[in-house]
């Protein structure tokens, strides 16, 4: 793998760039992405942000949140492509194809599951992305600006679950402190994505968590969202965004799962573990992320998904 110095002198000598990052976009993709960007834009390099998918509502109080394309991409204008924040290539959607095809890519990211699909690849187990892009901010020698230092910090605080996860380590708060002395505004971005809703969403939470299973003696918790329930909730499915957080607070269980209905007989599973390895849990599945955060797809009919999920998350439960 590539250092961090080795990386920073490689993007300092591209001339236009095109960042991306993954579908279903949360606050680490983002604010990893657009950080980059303001980066590379203060080096004088081009740069355009792209993702294959609708940015939730709840980000919409970022700068530069309305940079980012869905379409207009044309491999051959970019003397380099850039994911940020994507566990493997398939993640990034529509734009996959043309990453994998181009002679000059990179790969900035936080999963123990990547690949290293990308040319270049800069892979480190922080607790966010943005960690990772903060040390490249650092590196390359660009001031924080307030802008960049909000990005960077919504990254640490939503893949931390507002520093409640076990992924915290100090120099997680040594980024936060850094971020908050650059004038990193933490109270609004812990209030828009931890404490503001919609009262669909309120709904569709009560109508999923009415409904949780569990099995193993407790130990395993699991939640559904159907498309039925979002309609039914007049919600979106970003809105299920920390519901399975949830779940993890009931005190008997160690592993949760939320089970997202995507499409027929096709379903989105994210992973939670408190001490249990859900990464191994995904990876059955061909999927993947981190140690106590994972996430894959599973097709088949219903109940047939929840007992494979049940049968592979009970070899992680700890004795």
């Amino acid at each position: 793998m590539i250092s961090l110095s080795e990386l920073a002198n490689k993007l300092s000598c591209e001339r236009k760039l095109a960042l991306f990052c993954h579908v279903r976009p949360d606050g680490d993709a983002i604010g990893s992405m657009l950080a980059l960007k303001l980066c590379l834009q203060s080096l004088g390099k081009e740069v355009e942000v792209f993702c294959d998918d609708t940015i939730p509502a709840r980000f919409s109080f970022l700068p530069e949140i309305f940079s980012i394309k869905n379409q207009g991409f044309v491999a051959s204008d970019y003397s380099a492509l850039v994911s940020v924040d994507s566990a493997d290539l398939n993640r990034l959607g529509c734009f996959a194809e043309d990453f994998d095809k181009h002679k000059n890519t990179y790969a900035i990211d936080h999963h123990i599951s990547n690949p290293r699909y990308a040319k270049t690849n800069y892979v480190v187990d922080s607790a966010s992305n943005c960690e990772n892009v903060l040390d490249l901010v650092l590196e390359m020698g660009v001031e924080i600006s307030k802008d960049m230092a909000n990005l960077l910090a919504l990254g640490l605080v939503t893949d931390t679950g507002n520093f409640r996860h076990q992924n915290v380590t100090p120099e997680t708060f040594m980024s936060a402190s850094l971020l908050k002395q650059r004038g990193a505004d933490f109270n609004q971005i812990i209030y828009h994505n931890f404490n503001k809703q919609t009262k669909e969403r309120a709904k569709l939470f009560g109508l999923v968590m009415s409904k949780i299973r569990y099995f193993c003696d407790n130990k395993i918790a699991v939640i559904t969202i159907t498309k039925e329930q979002i309609e039914q909730a007049g919600a979106q499915p970003s809105d299920t965004e920390g519901f399975i957080d949830f779940i993890m607070g009931i005190d008997t269980v160690e592993i949760g799962a939320s089970i997202m209905e995507i499409g027929k007989n096709k379903y989105k599973i994210s992973l939670r573990g408190k001490t249990a390895n859900v990464n191994n849990v995904a990876s059955a599945f061909g999927g993947g992320g981190h140690v106590l955060a994972s996430g894959c797809q599973i097709h088949g009919e219903y109940e047939e998904v929840v007992d494979k999920l049940r049968f592979e998350a009970s070899k992680e439960i700890p004795e």
